[in-house]
């Protein structure tokens, strides 16, 4: 029965708290979204199939509770559940009503499953019938230009993707951040990095052997193929496989539309479509190229990053054996997740006429505000200087006084023609405490 499968997904009725073991380990996302409660606005949450959308929910209904919110006053909808997914929306409605006719908080979870999902969201929150709705969704499907019309000016929209380094450690036990004690036991970050990496941060998978986390990402990787790209928009399910296996084996190189059509003997225009697909499924992302002529820069000369180095390292070819390209992909995923929290802010990659390449450049809207080179080991004179030279022509071409060099364990600073050179290690990077002092290594 209906009423069978709501109760299922609102325990806290029966126990007026939400219990431990799905409460999981605390998102950094969390803050973002309840510093945003008393705003009027439905509260959208996307991201990756997997990644933990619903944990998140059970997050915000958690803080809610502890301020003394009624139960009964929240109620969750997961339209992965088939009696809630083919249910219809009034029916759903007043099935809520007859359990409390005084809800107040209204969770929606994987509602882009339904159409015409938005309009009745619409609905909902012009008539005021609850005070907060939240919906999530495992498609950026939700950011479509057909709902922005819909709900123009009502939303605000928050990612959710697979763990960071810092929710990585916390799920590890991890509770100590503090400058000191990071630098003491950095020989221990160091092994976690490296797992982190080989592994991924897909919450679920975690907890597994190794053979059971490549049995689960591979099957993760299916799943993504056939529901979020095949199913949804009726794409070739073994064509749009062969693509995303082949960027994913190539993340972090310059691919062209027409450069992987030849290598997976697919029509441009349908590898230009699937592509967007698969960003829309948050299974990889483009990184374009910066230009100061608009025309250029909308060139389909991309770099592609996998959402996930563990899933990147489980499903494709010798990815994983390629430490710089899974350091890279960890950085790009990181500069996202700071890009999704800073209105304006835009990633690029940069190249000059002599091939010189910066790995990131960091815009906030009309300013190119950082830039970051990737080179995960330092030790060899000639890549030190290769990378180095790149970047000063870099900081030449934007006026910039100071660049980044993220490394394994190198810290400290240069001064070469009048710039400042800093050299940081990765893992100090991605847990935010970069504050190296001014210091020569050379």
């Amino acid at each position: 029965m209906l009423s069978d499968a709501i109760r299922r997904w609102n325990p806290w009725w029966a126990d007026g708290k939400v219990m431990e073991d799905i409460k999981g380990v605390k998102r950094e996302e969390l803050d973002n979204v309840l510093a945003f409660m008393k705003e009027n606005l439905i509260k959208g949450i996307i991201g990756p199939r997997r990644a933990g959308k619903t944990t998140l929910l059970y997050q915000i209904i958690d803080t809610l509770l502890m301020e003394g919110v009624s139960p009964q006053d929240i109620i969750l909808l997961n339209f992965d559940d088939s009696n809630i997914y083919s249910a219809d929306f009034d029916v759903l409605i007043s099935e809520c009503r007859k359990i409390n006719p005084k809800i107040k908080y209204l969770f929606l979870d994987e509602v882009q499953q339904r159409e015409n999902w938005e309009r009745w969201v619409r609905t909902l929150y012009d008539t005021h019938q609850f005070s907060q709705i939240f919906v999530t969704g495992s498609s950026s499907y939700l950011l479509r230009e057909d709902i922005g019309r819909v709900l123009t000016g009502r939303h605000i929209t928050f990612h959710l993707l697979p763990f960071s380094f810092r929710e990585y450690l916390r799920y590890l036990g991890w509770k100590n951040f503090s400058k000191d004690y990071i630098e003491y036991r950095k020989d221990e970050l160091l092994h976690y990095l490296h797992k982190y990496m080989k592994n991924g941060g897909y919450p679920e998978s975690l907890s597994m052997n190794d053979m059971a986390r490549n049995r689960y990402l591979n099957e993760l990787f299916d799943d993504i193929i056939a529901r979020d790209i095949s199913a949804r928009y009726r794409a070739d399910y073994h064509i749009a496989r062969r693509i995303a296996y082949y960027v994913m084996s190539n993340a972090s190189k310059i691919m062209t539309h027409r450069s992987i059509a030849r290598a997976t003997g697919v029509a441009v225009d349908t590898v230009s479509k699937y592509l967007k697909y698969m960003e829309e499924a948050y299974l990889i992302f483009p990184l374009r190229m910066f230009s100061f002529k608009l025309k250029e820069q909308m060139r389909e000369i991309n770099k592609y990053y996998v959402v996930d180095t563990g899933l990147a390292a489980a499903v494709s070819f010798r990815f994983s054996e390629d430490i710089g390209r899974m350091v890279e992909s960890l950085v790009y995923v990181e500069l996202l997740r700071r890009n999704a929290r800073t209105p304006g802010m835009e990633i690029f990659y940069w190249k000059d006429r002599n091939g010189r390449e910066v790995d990131f450049i960091v815009k906030e809207r009309t300013q190119v505000k950082e830039l970051i080179q990737v080179c995960w080991d330092v030790s060899d004179e000639k890549t030190k200087k290769r990378e180095i030279y790149a970047l000063l022509r870099g900081m030449d071409a934007f006026k910039l006084s100071e660049g980044i060099i993220l490394t394994e364990n190198c810290e400290g600073a240069e001064r070469m023609e009048g710039k400042r050179i800093r050299f940081i290690p990765v893992w100090k990077w991605l847990l935010n405490i970069e504050n190296c002092k001014e210091e020569y290594i050379l």
